[in-house]
């Protein structure tokens, strides 16, 4: 009888079950056994080809590396990218989830149901580990099932484990469809536009004719617009806590043309802004902010997004659109306009595929914009 080889394998029977071990010699020369119970001897020979297949492939899984090492892993990995830092903050977000859901198992024992039980959880808004948290909608769900897949993906080009599972979790089959984005016509761009002033004015024009993120538009300072040249840089971010952060990818930094109309709103803009510092003398907060409150703070997102739904109701938008839709809209005018989707994502500060994917909308009429620079 001829003698079986190491990487061959075997199954055999003990007082629990049934138990797979192939055997292999490490880098050290000294051999190494791995073994994997089973109920019964079908499910213990699945479990063999398993393992020959993974030795095939390069080696065995590390079977004692955990979640939360692997997320550690991709962690690291993200931070030498030079990534914006709010790329990395949702990153951190949705590393912390994964790790309350999923941190305490084993890479290499990590299933496909464990993958979607724990997606459809989250979907849920049920406990994860203790916590209950608010339900994900589509997008964000998405987004984590993508990071979660990118984190084994790392652990195997790691080589601790030799198989992504994750890519064959789906998201749960009753998530509400996405709802999908608008965007207005040049007409009613401009009627919104006409009916705005102050301070919730500018940010409509900032964002809504000129393609600026709003909380790129929060953000823009006095210093950062040229008048002689007609030109305005994108270099800062307003997060949700009004502090000024870095833009939020290395394409949203950028220089822009303004036209005239954008050019006389902000100049008389500027001349109330300078009545309203005498006024408040002592109290006013001197932060180079454009789009300030009269005390010269940032105007809060909140209270940006109540003026515009009023705004919209009292021209006949209705139902009203989100700040973020003044973007399509900008965008969706300047495809219209004939621009090429490259010139349109250097002008907006992102892609090319973002700008056929997700931000052009078919419109009724043609836009009245000038080049967008």
């Amino acid at each position: 009888m001829s003698r079986r080889s190491p990487n061959e394998g075997s199954i055999y029977r003990t007082e629990h079950g049934w138990t797979a071990e192939v055997s292999l010699r490490g880098s050290d020369g000294r051999r190494v056994r791995r073994k994997r119970r089973a109920r019964t001897r079908t499910e213990a020979n699945r479990l063999l080809r398993e393992m020959k297949t993974d030795l095939a492939a390069g080696g065995l899984a590390d079977e004692r590396r955990r979640v939360t090492e692997a997320l550690e892993a991709y962690w690291q990995m993200r931070q030498g990218k030079g990534l914006a830092a709010k790329t990395l903050e949702l990153d951190r977000w949705m590393l912390d989830l994964i790790a309350a859901g999923l941190g305490r198992r084993r890479v290499s024992k990590l299933t496909v149901a464990d993958c979607d039980q724990f997606l459809e959880t989250v979907a849920a808004g049920l406990l994860v580990d203790g916590v209950r948290r608010k339900p994900l909608g589509r997008t964000s769900l998405s987004r984590l099932r993508g990071t979660l897949i990118a984190v084994v993906r790392n652990d195997v080009r790691l080589g601790f484990v030799n198989r992504n599972l994750a890519e064959l979790s789906v998201l749960p089959a009753d998530l509400a469809a996405r709802v999908e984005r608008r965007a207005l016509t040049a007409d009613r761009l401009a009627s919104l536009c006409s009916a705005a002033d102050g301070a919730v004015g500018v940010l409509i024009d900032l964002v809504g004719r000129n393609g600026l993120r709003p909380a790129e538009a929060r953000a823009v300072r006095w210093s950062s617009i040229d008048f002689t040249a007609a030109t305005l840089t994108v270099s800062k971010q307003m997060n949700s806590s009004d502090e000024l952060v870095a833009p939020k990818t290395k394409r949203a930094g950028r220089t822009i043309r303004v036209d005239a109309s954008t050019l006389a709103r902000l100049e008389a803009w500027r001349s109330v802004q300078v009545d309203l510092r005498i006024a408040a003398d002592v109290g006013w907060h001197n932060l180079d902010i454009v789009a300030s409150t009269a005390s010269g703070t940032p105007v809060q997102r909140n209270n940006f997004n109540r003026s515009l739904r009023a705004l919209c109701t009292n021209v006949g938008i209705e139902p009203a659109i989100s700040p973020y839709e003044l973007r399509h809209t900008a965008i969706s005018l300047q495809a219209e306009a004939g621009h090429s989707a490259w010139q349109i994502a250097d002008w907006a500060g992102t892609s090319e595929k973002m700008i056929s994917d997700v931000y052009r909308h078919k419109l009724t009429t043609i836009s009245t914009l000038g080049p967008a620079g």
